[in-house]
């Protein structure tokens, strides 16, 4: 049996195996500690959306504490429309809940709160999604087409989680 000393530590190689699958473990660990604190840190005043924006059509919605309203933080539409709330069905965007008025075109920031037509409850996703208006300034699923990402062709939408831990939705500054 082959057995390696360090200053009066002697270690067998079965030792030194379970020895360094402990330290990697642990390395492991205090560096995904590390990098999700960096990932999850907010400032305590304001949003400050840091995301590359691909395209003329774009939402951010922060997490919602459970209400009868939803609060939208930043909306860029290439034409006039309309932030539409869904709730979730197997993953998918389902029923309408409730919708913005008409936005024009361009940027929005700190939309007045959207009224849904029940309350959101703990632990529930909502689908956020874009539609462009079809010209009359009233929304209709129907006619007001969804507005589509320029990269991948999809319906540009922001998935959300409701939470009772959530903080109040930030405001993203001028």
């Amino acid at each position: 049996m082959e057995v390696l000393c360090y200053t009066k530590i002697c270690m067998n190689k079965k030792t030194r195996i379970m020895f360094g699958i402990i330290l990697g473990i642990i390395s492991t660990i205090i560096v995904k500690a590390v990098l999700l604190q960096k990932i999850t840190k907010q400032p305590n005043t304001a949003i400050e959306p840091t995301g590359l924006i691909v395209g003329k059509n774009a939402i951010y919605i922060a997490e919602q504490l459970p209400s009868q309203v939803v609060s939208v933080s930043l909306v860029i539409l290439a034409n006039p429309g309309f932030v539409v709330i869904h709730e979730d069905t197997a993953g998918a965007p389902g029923q309408i809940l409730g919708q913005s008025s008409m936005l024009g075109a361009g940027e929005t920031k700190n939309l007045a709160p959207i009224a849904i037509s029940r309350s959101t409850k703990n632990g529930e996703t909502l689908f956020v999604t874009l539609h462009f208006d079809d010209g009359d300034g009233a929304f209709d699923a129907t006619k007001d087409k969804s507005a589509l990402d320029s990269v991948s062709g999809e319906p540009v939408m922001m998935i959300t989680v409701v939470s009772k831990d959530a903080s109040e939705p930030g405001i993203i500054n001028p």
